[in-house]
């Protein structure tokens, strides 16, 4: 309730009332919506990637709806999307997650899966929410994740297979020295 005391001629009136609060200045809902992205620190050329986003509801109220937009990092091929908490789409390189109601203290998990491009790079993927409703928080609602992806190595059949995959594990790079190859007198 909103109290009003009149002023008449510069002195107060003994005029007090009460009014009721207007739908248009009554306050809205307001939900603090949240994204986390999280995948794997590595990966390997060719090999499956995937990325859980995680959309939170932290309140005061219940969302009415959300908009989960992520941006497919070049390098990540035939991106899939696994969700029953939204409507999804894909184009141009972005996927769109439509979202609806949300409760306060309650989740939504969105999985992309893709396939890791055939050389060493780092993918890096990001993640927002934008929400129907006002939001009080807007600093929880992008997210990223970085996958370094390590490039097949070629396997020399002189250095054989264990050494090239222990390389892989390790980082290492091998280098196969070759014969008749000596010091250059100066």
């Amino acid at each position: 309730m909103l109290a009003v005391m009149l002023t008449v001629g510069g002195v107060a009136g003994g005029v007090c009332g009460l009014l009721a609060a207007s739908p248009a200045m009554a306050v809205g809902a307001s939900a603090d919506l949240s994204v986390a992205k999280a995948g794997p620190a590595l990966g390997n050329a060719g090999d499956p990637i995937t990325y859980q986003i995680v959309v939170t509801n932290y309140g005061p109220d219940a969302s009415s709806g959300w908009v989960v937009t992520d941006q497919i990092p070049t390098g990540l091929t035939n991106p899939s999307i696994t969700t029953s908490a939204a409507n999804c789409t894909q184009g141009n390189g972005t996927i769109s997650c439509q979202g609806g109601p949300l409760g306060v203290g309650s989740s939504a998990v969105i999985s992309v899966t893709g396939t890791a491009g055939p050389k060493g790079f780092r993918l890096t993927n990001t993640v927002t929410v934008d929400g129907v409703d006002a939001d009080p928080d807007t600093d929880n609602n992008v997210s990223s994740a970085n996958t370094n992806i390590l490039a097949v190595p070629v396997v020399d059949p002189a250095v054989g297979a264990g050494a090239a995959a222990v390389a892989a594990m390790t980082g290492v790079a091998l280098h196969r020295r070759r014969r008749g190859v000596g010091a250059m007198a100066l």
